[in-house]
């Protein structure tokens, strides 16, 4: 409750927008005129100098958080989207991972295009991607509660009065909510504004853990009746995810987040290595199963196959993966790469790429793979299952062993015909069903039109 009390005082003190505006900050605002500024009153004007709180460097150093001029609203049309509309994106933050690098790749392939976008965050993240995001839409449109590299109690309890401002002042005529603290966050404060339209972006059919699905999956259902809209990265994403609404007219699109660039580098050379190259790519958490990835690779050379493992991205699950390669004893044949924003440009010369998960969502790891022309084998989970074709663009794995994937090595590493159909059937694909024309398109689809 103390906690709590702290939050709701920063928020008040954080984040109250001027008429200009920007957000300022202020001490005179109480709990009361909050809420009535929410009905539809204008809290106090703080007469004091505002200080900071986003992502524009300020005289002291400090993040500043525009969020651009408040204008005022005609009357919506009810049940119809209308064509220029104002959008308010709600994302936990920008650690550099699949759903919040793929709005960089919504950004980048103007699905937005034609509309005012704000973007909402509770905290900076890891690494440069919010700064990308910020040269993309502006400063004044990137809205950061904290600049800390994770969410806190405080900063989840600011970002909801932030959005209720929002939602109050700028008068957005859409949320998308992605990821599950923002849809927590965002469903409830949707309640408070009956006309916004609120969409749900799903990203994986699976919570990451039984602990974060019986404190999620009961809170989110039961305020799903404030889902208007529901967005999916991928078709077997949306399927699944249906257990975790409650029913009601609502609309529904797959919104992947990958664009296909014809400009990228690919594979030309379908020779082996020696020793075999292989690479994997994506967060190192405990359900991508590097781990069997890495005892592959010991497999591989009991066999009599020499191979090395190149692996893309970083995560929770680092140092445990460095001591399982050093008590395998192949430490010298596992490379940790960390995080790169385009590794399958680095990765296209590696002779096979592989996928162990449980469970994907859209799978942007594998996708890219597939676009640099790499034979591909991996688990037939998520948007995999879409886009895959076994025998065609990849081999499929039933289960993420790693006995099945060294059968698979084996299977690609004898047959160079075999290789090379897959990776150029694979890049084809790609470019065919998700290129910049494909995704505006769907951009049409998903914003363009009515109910």
């Amino acid at each position: 409750m103390i906690a709590w009390l702290k939050a709701k005082r920063n928020a008040e003190r954080a984040c109250s927008f001027a008429r200009c505006g920007t957000i300022h900050c202020h001490g005179a605002s109480t709990f009361t005129s909050f809420f009535a500024s929410c009905r539809g009153a204008w809290s106090p004007r703080c007469a004091a100098q505002p200080s900071c709180c986003s992502t524009a460097p300020c005289a002291k150093g400090a993040a500043l958080t525009s969020i651009g001029a408040l204008s005022a609203r005609g009357t919506r049309q009810s049940g119809t989207l209308p064509y220029h509309m104002r959008i308010l994106y709600f994302i936990n933050g920008f650690d550099p991972g699949g759903a919040e690098h793929g709005l960089l790749t919504l950004l980048q392939a103007g699905f937005f295009s034609g509309h005012e976008l704000k973007i909402l965050a509770c905290c900076r993240g890891r690494g440069a991607l919010a700064d990308e995001i910020a040269a993309k839409i502006g400063e004044h449109n990137l809205i950061l509660t904290s600049q800390s590299d994770e969410p806190s109690l405080r900063t989840f309890v600011s970002t909801f009065f932030i959005m209720l401002r929002l939602s109050r002042e700028w008068r957005p005529d859409m949320v998308v909510l992605s990821l599950k603290q923002a849809n927590l966050l965002g469903r409830f404060a949707a309640m408070f504004a009956p006309r916004l339209r609120c969409v749900s972006f799903e990203h994986i059919a699976r919570y990451r853990s039984r602990r974060a699905e019986g404190v999620y999956g009961p809170v989110l259902k039961a305020l799903s009746w404030r889902v208007d809209e529901i967005w999916a990265d991928c078709e077997n994403t949306l399927r699944e995810t249906q257990a975790y609404f409650l029913p009601r007219r609502r609309r529904s699109h797959v919104v992947p987040l990958f664009r296909a660039d014809g400009a990228s580098s690919h594979k030309r050379d379908y020779a082996l290595h020696t020793p075999l190259r292989l690479a994997a790519a994506g967060r190192l958490m405990a359900r991508k199963n590097f781990d069997r990835l890495i005892e592959a690779i010991r497999m591989l050379q009991d066999r009599g196959v020499s191979a090395s493992l190149d692996l893309y991205g970083d995560g929770p699950e680092r140092q445990a993966l460095s001591r399982k390669a050093d008590e395998l004893g192949i430490r010298d044949r596992v490379h940790f790469h960390g995080y790169v924003a385009r590794w399958f440009e680095l990765a296209c010369d590696r002779d096979m790429f592989i996928n162990l998960s449980d469970t994907e969502g859209f799978c942007i790891v594998v996708a890219e793979a597939m676009l640099a022309g790499l034979p591909i084998i991996a688990t037939d989970v998520g948007g995999i299952r879409d886009y895959g074709k076994h025998g065609e663009n990849m081999l499929k794995l039933t289960v993420p062993s790693a006995d099945m994937a060294v059968t698979q090595v084996l299977v690609l590493a004898g047959d160079e015909t075999l290789r090379k159909e897959i990776g150029i059937q694979a890049r084809h694909d790609m470019l065919e069903a998700y290129s910049q024309d494909a995704l505006r398109v769907r951009a049409a689809a998903v914003l363009g039109g009515g109910m």
